[in-house]
């Protein structure tokens, strides 16, 4: 079940509402341009959990007279309403624990939990330091895999976790008792400490703002591959904002929301990667490939997504290679050189004559036209007398069963056009094309 957040006119949002993910075991990325309100909405979460958010990282001028903020939480719904007495949001219904305490949000400096930290760990040092002579610790194997993981290395093979008065602590264990607190790692290191500690915690929310912030690209991919799977292990839903591309590049569609803000009405969407980042940055690219042999069959895939699949989730490209074999081996070759993006993004489309060629055969991701080919199947109608004839003085060789000087002469005579050609296959088999076009159609979406 979700956490519905509804936002009426505070600071540059005049509405916003959208789904969070509260139960179950989701990782969520919102993105957007910068003043779009992403960082409005994660105040707007922490606000939940505690109500003076922001007294402590708001000036008051960004609210008037008809903010509000409403939650909605199953059978819950809790409001917040502008209240001229203390010039901020307040609101009269109790946040039950159940919902209040099992939300973390982690903003930036100088406003995250994780800084306010520094003063708990330093104060705790004689003790910390006791624990440590006496070798009263133990191994974190989770976070030292975690952090080895996302750096590359394993220097912190070393470090141990230390329990005090219920909280915990991590050190880098050094020779003759001395050592390292967690406080003084740097930024990044620290960061991702802090989030395991508050993942074990096992809150059902884990919401931090600009993720990305101290960690370099190989770590921040790094990074969400493995917040993917402690959402699993632990039953948490993790959301966090982004502006780095690297993040993005590893997130699912499904996982992936883009914010727009038209005159304050915060609109959203579900997008891929590809799409985000062209709006974003300006780059083009595509989502999927679809390999083919020759610009006939290309044409022929163009124009039957475009007829039944005129909506499609993700961009695409559809690429004519030269050849039945060349276009199986690039996209087989792509496994390993990368010419593409992951290989599950990738497919060829053959003409159904290539079927039983030893080269198509026990591998995954091919799929053919319900015919030999188009220009095959164009002469085949052709000389069944389904296709209007040429004019007798046509001086063209059509003669060839491979029906490429055919569909040639059809096109140029002005007799039929491609199209009118394509149409005609479609209806002959109808049946055989609903098959193909539903896979392109999952493919696609």
């Amino acid at each position: 079940m979700d956490l519905f957040l509804q936002i009426e006119n505070v600071q540059h949002i005049k509405s916003a509402c959208l789904a969070i993910p509260f139960d179950g075991c989701q990782l969520f990325c919102i993105v957007g341009r910068n003043g779009v309100g992403k960082t409005s909405i994660v105040k707007a979460l922490r606000n939940l959990r505690v109500s003076d958010t922001y007294k402590i990282t708001s000036d008051e001028s960004i609210f008037s007279a008809s903010s509000r903020i409403v939650y909605r939480y199953g059978e819950h719904t809790f409001v917040f309403n502008y209240d001229p007495k203390i010039r901020g949001l307040n609101s009269r219904s109790a946040i039950p624990p159940e919902i209040r305490d099992e939300i973390e949000v982690e903003l930036p400096m100088p406003h995250g939990e994780r800084f306010n930290y520094f003063r708990t760990i330093s104060n705790n040092d004689a003790e910390i330091r006791q624990n440590i002579v006496l070798e009263i610790y133990k191994k974190p194997d989770e976070l030292i895999e975690f952090l080895s993981d996302i750096y590359g290395d394993r220097r912190f093979d070393d470090l141990r976790e230390i329990e005090i008065k219920g909280r915990f602590y991590f050190c880098l264990i050094k020779a003759n008792s001395r050592y390292i607190r967690e406080d003084y790692f740097s930024s990044g290191e620290y960061f991702v400490i802090s989030l395991y500690r508050k993942i074990r915690n096992r809150k059902k929310l884990i919401v931090i703002d600009e993720i990305d912030i101290s960690l370099d690209a190989a770590a921040q991919v790094h990074l969400v591959r493995n917040l993917r799977k402690f959402c699993e292990k632990y039953t948490v839903n993790i959301v966090f904002t982004t502006h780095s591309l690297a993040m993005m590049r590893m997130m699912e569609p499904a996982e992936l929301l883009y914010l727009e803000n038209a005159a304050g009405i915060v609109q959203h969407r579900n997008a891929s990667y590809n799409f985000v980042r062209s709006l974003l940055f300006g780059f083009s690219g595509w989502d999927r490939y679809i390999l083919t042999e020759d610009m006939t069959l290309k044409m022929f895939l163009e124009h039957i997504i475009a007829k039944y699949i005129p909506l499609t989730f993700f961009s695409f490209k559809i690429i004519h290679i030269g050849g039945g074999s060349n276009t199986v081996d690039l996209m087989t070759r792509n496994i390993d050189e990368r010419f593409f993006p992951e290989t599950e993004r990738v497919i060829s489309v053959l003409d159904g004559d290539q079927r039983n060629e030893r080269y198509t055969r026990n591998i995954n991701d091919i799929f053919f036209i319900p015919f030999p080919s188009v220009e095959k199947e164009v002469f085949i109608e052709y000389n069944d007398g389904k296709l209007s004839k040429l004019p007798e003085d046509w001086k063209g060789d059509v003669s060839k069963a491979d029906g490429k000087g055919l569909f040639h002469a059809l096109k140029i005579s002005k007799l039929y056009s491609p199209i009118q050609l394509f149409d005609h296959l479609c209806a002959k088999y109808k049946t055989e094309m609903e098959r193909l076009v539903e896979d392109l159609r999952q493919f696609l979406n």
